[in-house]
């Protein structure tokens, strides 16, 4: 059979054309061996074929097959039985409902097409036991005022203090709360009017008259140190002890000019020192 120059040279083209690489775009002498085809430009972009979703819908092609949907303005893939949206394929979504804890934690607002995340609550049940230590808190960040309900905050929570039997109290200035002793109780306190008892406690008697009084300790004392507060009534009487002694003290009742008084309505209390 003779084949003319144009036929034979056509063929010879087409036999090279199927076992070879094509560039197109800038430098088609430099293409990568693994290239098939290979795209190359700085000023020009490569365009896929545009579709609307009826004309993507009637065709059916092989598996990967990419075209762009003019409805949707989005890629489109056929994974071989469907059209998939490449801008909904990964099936991701953003939500703050709850998944571990009841309360949510992360609160989320779309404003079109901006997400803005920012934290919505934090409570107990997101904080592990002993996971917040001094060093985290800043001092004086969190106060009864506003940041701590009322009774929130149970004895096992507070470090006991070394010392036995201590109280927590504010300092001297008024700005921390310290652990100190407590107040000594009384051992014994009472009322009088002049020689006359109206309630004792701890004592078991007050005797004498004309502004001068014994009173009787029920239990004696380990010495004759002891603390007694005197108050009298009236606000001019001046009262004083005149001597105490492990199970006694005497009282004397006098106004500003120094004469006795002896039916003054007076009161004590006895503390241990």
């Amino acid at each position: 059979m003779h084949l003319t120059k144009p036929l034979f040279f056509f063929l010879l083209i087409c036999s090279l054309s199927a076992n070879s690489q094509i560039k197109i775009g800038d430098n088609p002498q430099n293409i990568d061996p693994s290239s098939i085809l290979e795209l190359e430009s700085t000023t020009r972009a490569f365009v896929i074929n545009r579709v609307t979703t009826a004309q993507m819908n009637a065709i059916v092609p092989i598996e990967g097959a990419m075209v762009y949907n003019t409805d949707i303005q989005c890629l489109h893939y056929y994974d071989g039985a469907n059209w998939l949206n490449l801008c909904e394929a990964l099936g991701l979504t953003i939500t703050n409902n709850p998944v571990i804890h009841a309360d949510t934690t992360i609160a989320i607002t779309r404003v079109d097409n901006n997400i803005n995340i920012e934290v919505d609550s934090i409570t107990g049940l997101q904080i592990v036991d002993r996971s917040i230590r001094a060093a985290d808190i800043a001092g004086s960040a969190i106060n009864g005022s506003f940041h701590i309900q009322n009774r929130s905050v149970p004895l096992i929570k507070l470090i006991p203090s070394a010392v036995p039997n201590q109280i927590i109290k504010t300092n001297a200035a008024g700005t921390d709360a310290i652990w100190a002793n407590p107040a000594p109780s009384p051992i014994a306190f009472g009322k009088a009017n002049g020689g006359t008892a109206l309630k004792l406690f701890g004592a078991t008697s007050i005797v004498g008259s004309s502004g001068i009084y014994t009173v009787t300790l029920a239990a004696a004392r380990p010495s004759s140190d002891y603390i007694v507060q005197l108050t009298a009534a009236g606000g001019t009487n001046i009262i004083t002890v005149n001597n105490q002694g492990p199970s006694f003290f005497i009282v004397q009742i006098q106004d500003p000019s120094g004469g006795f008084v002896p039916n003054a309505d007076w009161h004590f209390t006895v503390f241990d020192n």
